[in-house]
């Protein structure tokens, strides 16, 4: 199964407009998805190596298998799960 990792800020104007897409991808309850805000978890940062906002991470049982820095439409998101 594959899960997503989105790691956001409140404060980047990109993340306001890519955060309604990753919410819709939640609410289908078709994906696991974690919404990582790097102001207050700076651990997971780390551990993903997570160096700008927005960043999408896409996991297949527990690995990484795709990552997007920066703004990615639903509908090339949803071509990669």
């Amino acid at each position: 199964m594959k899960q997503i990792i989105y790691f956001y800020a409140g404060w980047c104007d990109t993340c306001q407009r890519m955060t309604p897409i990753i919410d819709q991808i939640q609410r289908s309850k078709k994906t696991q998805v974690a919404k990582i805000d790097t102001d207050y978890d700076a651990s997971n940062v780390s551990t993903y190596n997570v160096q700008s906002v927005p960043t999408t991470i896409i996991l297949e049982n527990g690995k990484e298998i795709k990552r997007h820095v920066g703004y990615i439409s639903h509908r090339d998101l949803l071509n990669d799960l």
